[in-house]
């Protein structure tokens, strides 16, 4: 008779008995994993909207598009038939010629520089405007350019329109002022219209800084929320943080407005495309906050886009002149607003999100907590 092997059976060790948080530390909860990833998340999202969101203050020779600055020029005198435009406070002249005529703009030297003609607009490379207009840096020009140097033209434009940065408007901006005198002086730029020799005039006006009274109500709405912060209570969270959204959402829709409305000379359709994903996230945000309860993760995204349009702002606080398509005292009003209510609701993500997190402990049956655990639930004969 033929011997017979037997293999002992191997014994199952019940689920209580195996469990890698006892043995060997390796398993970690869901929510533990997810609570500081959400606060690397939130931290590096807040840094990263920090670091765009400052701009450079506004100088004379400050950044494009500034949204704001202590002088302002303004043409007085234009030749007939041209139409001219100061953009960005003091910082660039912007012409348009009737297609018909000839119009040639003279540098420092008395140069040639531009010339509008029927054809378009060509710039002079023998001009020494030409390397101090040169982006991103300017260059030294030549010291044998004068005005009497022949011209080679090159054409920018087979349009009737140009813009370029011209210093003579803002060259008085280095004169002392008077304390309490606001008018700083008269600027010219030389043109001859068709051979003829004509100029376009205008005055370059100085405006003081607005007081710093303004950063006061950031303080103040912050200290509020702080003290709201501080009481723990879940229900009152949720409230301070809708109000908040709802506040900064709106003034990030008229902060967008001002910003892309404002004419340099004019509004492009990229402006108007900047515009209409502004007031998209807007109104997004405002069904999550109004019709829904608006989670952690809303609220980082409001907070963020209300830190950026405050910061993109901040020059409104800091100069005179307010150059966006808003009225002084509104546009300083939302900058304020976007900042108080972005820190603010960045204070309450976290709170959020351990209020998600034990609410959906308390939803979750306990099989499947102990299935996320780690554990291995005991099989039913």
């Amino acid at each position: 008779m033929p011997l017979q092997m037997h293999t002992p059976p191997v014994p199952v060790l019940p689920s209580a008995s195996f469990d890698w948080r006892r043995t060997a530390g390796l398993a970690v909860s869901r929510s533990a994993l997810g609570r500081p990833a959400r606060l690397l998340r939130s931290v590096l999202l807040t840094a990263i909207a920090v670091s765009f969101a400052f701009p450079s203050v506004a100088q004379a020779h400050g950044p494009i598009a500034p949204v704001a600055s202590s002088y302002f020029a303004k043409p007085l005198q234009v030749p007939a038939g041209l139409e001219a435009k100061v953009v960005d406070g003091d910082l660039r002249m912007w012409l348009s010629a009737p297609a018909d005529e000839t119009v040639v703009v003279l540098d420092y030297r008395g140069a040639p520089y531009l010339r509008f003609s029927p054809a378009g607009v060509a710039v002079n490379h023998n001009s020494s405007m030409y390397y101090l207009n040169r982006t991103p840096f300017a260059q030294t020009p030549p010291a044998s350019l004068t005005a009497s140097t022949p011209s080679s033209w090159h054409m920018v434009t087979s349009g009737h329109s140009y813009e370029w940065h011209d210093g003579r408007l803002h060259a008085l901006a280095t004169v002392a002022l008077t304390p309490g005198v606001a008018f700083v002086g008269h600027w010219r730029v030389p043109l001859r219209v068709n051979g003829r020799s004509a100029a376009i005039g205008g005055g370059l006006w100085h405006a003081d800084d607005p007081s710093l009274v303004w950063f006061w109500p950031i303080l103040v709405l912050l200290a509020c929320v702080v003290a709201g912060w501080r009481t723990r209570r879940a229900e009152l969270d949720r409230s301070v943080a809708r109000l908040l959204a709802n506040v900064a959402l709106v003034s990030i829709a008229i902060a967008g407005l001002g910003l892309k409305l404002h004419g340099r000379p004019g509004v492009s359709i990229f402006q108007l495309v900047e515009l209409a994903f502004i007031l998209t996230f807007v109104g997004w945000g405002l069904w999550q906050s109004l019709l829904r309860t608006p989670g952690y993760f809303v609220c980082l995204l409001i907070g963020v886009g209300a830190i950026w349009a405050g910061g993109v702002l901040i020059p409104t606080l800091l100069d005179g002149f307010v150059l966006i398509a808003l009225p002084a005292f509104l546009a300083r009003t939302v900058t304020v607003l976007c900042l108080g209510c972005g820190i603010g609701l960045l204070l309450f993500v976290i709170r959020l999100s351990d209020l998600a997190d034990r609410r959906l402990a308390r939803s979750r049956p306990a099989e499947a907590l102990d299935h996320e655990h780690g554990g291995v639930t005991e099989s039913r004969a």
